[in-house]
């Protein structure tokens, strides 16, 4: 057993120093940095849709946003727009809910 791990170590050698040859620097010979990859798994992103789903139905059921808090914005003149974008930034609005706004409101 001893004998196959000094081997391996050897054939590691070689499979990192070919690496650094064909990917590396080539001044400095050392690998570089891959960053991560930018997909996010399906389970990272069921767990966050359903965090995210659960502070929705909480600020719902605390009563921070309301048809009446919408249309009082449009009636004082407020930018229905930036009111939208600002709550879908907050995690309060749906994307449904804001279909549902612009419809009604034509906008």
């Amino acid at each position: 057993m001893a004998k196959f791990n000094e081997v391996q170590k050897r054939r590691r050698a070689a499979i990192a120093d070919r690496k650094r040859a064909t990917q590396g620097d080539p001044l400095t010979g050392k690998l570089k940095q891959k960053s991560q990859p930018l997909s996010i798994s399906g389970k990272r992103k069921r767990k966050l849709f359903n965090k995210w789903r659960r502070e929705q139905k909480d600020a719902v059921a605390k009563g921070l946003i309301t048809m009446q808090d919408v249309e009082m914005a449009v009636s004082e003149g407020i930018a229905l727009h930036l009111f939208l974008c600002l709550s879908i930034i907050r995690g309060v609005l749906t994307l449904n809910s804001m279909k549902e706004i612009r419809t009604i409101y034509g906008y």
